[in-house]
């Protein structure tokens, strides 16, 4: 299940909490260090390391990149969430759902972009079926902005958590703060060949959001957020 914001509320009958949060929200991927309550939590940026290259995957017509927007170990679970765009709606996306994605109508250039969250191989509203976190958009440039909590129960209100964005261009890094002090950071990760960007950072079972901020890539701060907890 998940809370998510904006044009970021998934189709196909997902389970999700909606938050409406200033157009000027942006966000970014993951980078952090240190360790919070003991928790033995580890991330890997998906800049560092090429531990999940950016892919593309020929499907008949269909040719489809992919990227991960983080990955790493929380409450001794591994957890990942990816980007994949599909320049063409694939078939067997439900035709019910062309209009009921991002933007609430149909869009000039259809496009399917899908953001997929598993904690410890278990895909985020997989209730959902096939096409959980995809949704359609228009071509490759779409406004799509937002973020959300995700996680398996609570509507990703409780228990282990993955705090997924989609910045606003111009966007360089992200700064989530816990309440206790605890800092985790991250930097955009970009789909290429595409203007969707988005970046993932964990929270542990019981862990708390003071704040949430986001930088350009000067380290001038854009938005400062305190309503995640």
């Amino acid at each position: 299940m998940s809370s998510s914001i904006k044009k970021l509320a998934v189709a196909v009958g997902a389970v999700a909490i909606v938050v409406s949060t200033p157009v000027a929200g942006a966000w970014a991927a993951d980078d952090w260090s240190g360790d919070a309550s003991g928790k033995g939590l580890r991330t890997q940026s998906a800049v560092q390391g090429d531990q999940h290259p950016t892919r593309h995957t020929q499907d008949g017509e269909q040719r489809s990149v992919t990227r991960s927007a983080g990955s790493g170990i929380i409450d001794g679970k591994e957890w990942s969430v990816t980007l994949q765009f599909y320049p063409e709606v694939p078939e067997g996306f439900p035709s019910d759902d062309w209009t009921s994605g991002f933007g609430g109508s149909r869009p000039v250039d259809p496009s399917l972009l899908c953001q997929r969250v598993f904690i410890g191989g278990v895909q985020v509203d997989h209730q959902a079926g096939p096409w959980a976190g995809c949704a359609v958009v228009d071509g490759r440039d779409d406004f799509v902005e937002g973020a959300g909590l995700h996680g398996l129960s609570g509507k990703g209100t409780s228990g282990t958590r993955i705090f997924v964005g989609n910045p606003a261009p111009g966007t360089a890094t992200a700064r989530l703060t816990l309440d206790g002090g605890t800092v985790r950071t991250a930097e955009v990760v970009t789909l290429p060949g595409t203007s969707y960007r988005a970046f993932a950072l964990p929270i542990a079972d019981g862990e708390t959001i003071a704040s949430v901020d986001t930088f350009d890539g000067q380290g001038n701060r854009l938005t400062h957020e305190t309503y995640w907890d």
